[in-house]
């Protein structure tokens, strides 16, 4: 690594040179030969080829198999769609949220998927509040609590078993399920409902419902749940809400694009 000026001491050439391939390769839109890369990009044609190997590792390109060119996957595309609606998540279920919030008077998530933990990434509270085992930014077992199943539930098979097998399904109170296959039917009951419930599952009389928000292809990115004391949230009361939680989540997920059919 070459020393610069600045913070220009810390450039990393090498990662330059990746980038420039494939944001020539994103302008072109097309296939390329390693030959043709490498002239357009004033390249050695071995170090052009071995960055494709490597990015191909990554999954970034593929190589055709008839003819050995090479084009972008669609790895980038998820990245930036990722992004994108990360950005937009906050604004768009904001008022939405704050609508829920003040018509129920119990307090309310906005919860997604990273790295098989449910992250909460807003909270809307009125006070005084029981739910204190939640702030923006914390992470949590997702199979405890209702937004975090329902994010679980649209997951593939393969990366739900993943999730469990990693982080397992402990118990914290003693309704918390941790039998696998009790788990995986009530993530069934969950897709056919849209809806999910947490009865004192993680903190003990705390009770919850969520539904799942979809983004224009019908993925599932977020969930929206409304969380209070089992005191006053029992069954019945989770149920006539969820009517509530799940229009909120449709509401914003129609801000995505998605439609039901």
């Amino acid at each position: 690594m070459e020393e610069i000026n600045g913070k220009d001491r810390y450039i990393v050439k090498s990662v330059i040179k990746a980038f420039q391939i494939l944001e020539h390769m994103s302008r072109d839109n097309e296939e390329i030969r390693v030959k043709d890369l490498s002239k357009k990009l004033n390249m050695e044609q071995s170090t052009v080829h071995r960055f494709l190997l490597t990015l191909e590792h990554l999954g970034y390109v593929q190589q055709a198999e008839k003819n050995g060119k090479y084009r972008l996957s669609l790895k980038l595309f998820e990245m930036g769609n990722n992004l994108i609606q990360s950005l937009d998540l906050h604004s768009q279920s904001l008022p939405v949220l704050q609508e829920l919030n003040k018509k129920l008077g119990e307090t309310v998530h906005l919860t997604v998927l990273d790295k098989g933990e449910a992250v909460f990434v807003n909270k809307l509270i009125t006070y005084p509040t029981v739910v204190a085992y939640s702030y923006i930014g914390k992470r949590s077992y997702a199979h405890c609590i209702a937004s975090g199943k329902v994010l679980l539930a649209y997951l593939s098979q393969e990366k739900l078993d993943d999730v469990i097998n990693k982080k397992g399904l402990p118990r914290f109170t003693s309704t918390t399920i941790t039998d696998v296959d009790e788990f995986k039917s009530q993530l069934a009951k969950i897709r056919e409902e849209d809806l999910a419930y947490d009865f004192g599952e993680l903190e003990p009389a705390v009770n919850c419902v969520a539904a799942p928000i979809k983004n224009f292809m019908g993925r599932v990115v977020a969930a929206v749940s409304v969380s209070g004391p089992s005191s006053r949230m029992d069954l019945s009361r989770l149920q006539e809400i969820g009517v509530e939680v799940k229009e909120a989540a449709r509401t914003i997920s129609e801000k995505f694009g998605y439609k039901e059919n």
